[in-house]
């Protein structure tokens, strides 16, 4: 992922802005723990706790890495250098992430371009009466493929019990 666009990707999970504190950033991280933690939060997957713990760590990584963050932040992220932060550069060791997040990716993209193309119109499920449902379901079709791949063959996965949580999340638009 390009180091600018990760940076970002970072400030705007946190809800925090240029030229933020360390205190907001350590307290936008514990607003969201308790809000994503698998045990005690609103998501029983610990999906996003994960997430906010990678983003979290690329915005303590780069204080540590420029402590003058006011200045140095504010004249762009271009400067940083993300090679200098291990838990970023790393590529995951765990083959079915990557899969997952590809088929995630894929989701994302095919339900956001049904609701532009149905100009957030209300939801109709006969295929008849909303030819861009048609559109969706063929381009969710791979992305149900991987999902049932992982919960096959990867049961102790730590992305298998999400990826079940997917596929029974877009049954919906299946339904009738």
């Amino acid at each position: 992922m390009d180091k600018k666009l990760l940076l970002n990707d970072s400030l705007h999970f946190l809800g925090l802005s240029p030229g933020f504190l360390e205190s907001e950033l350590k307290e936008a991280y514990h607003k969201l723990a308790k809000k994503y933690h698998p045990d005690s939060g609103e998501f029983t997957s610990d999906v996003m706790f994960l997430e906010l713990n990678k983003h979290y760590e690329s915005l303590k990584d780069y204080l540590l890495i420029h402590p003058e963050e006011d200045t140095s932040f504010r004249e762009g992220v271009d400067g940083f250098d993300f090679s200098e932060s291990p838990n970023i550069t790393k590529p995951s060791k765990d083959p079915v992430f990557h899969e997952y997040k590809l088929a995630k990716e894929k989701e994302t993209e095919a339900i956001l371009r049904y609701y532009e193309k149905r100009n957030l119109h209300p939801i109709e499920l006969s295929e008849n009466l909303n030819k861009e449902l048609v559109q969706l379901r063929k381009d969710l079709e791979p992305v149900i493929s991987v999902y049932a791949e992982i919960v096959k063959n990867h049961i102790n996965s730590l992305w298998a019990k999400d990826a079940k949580d997917s596929l029974e999340r877009l049954r919906v638009w299946w339904s009738k």
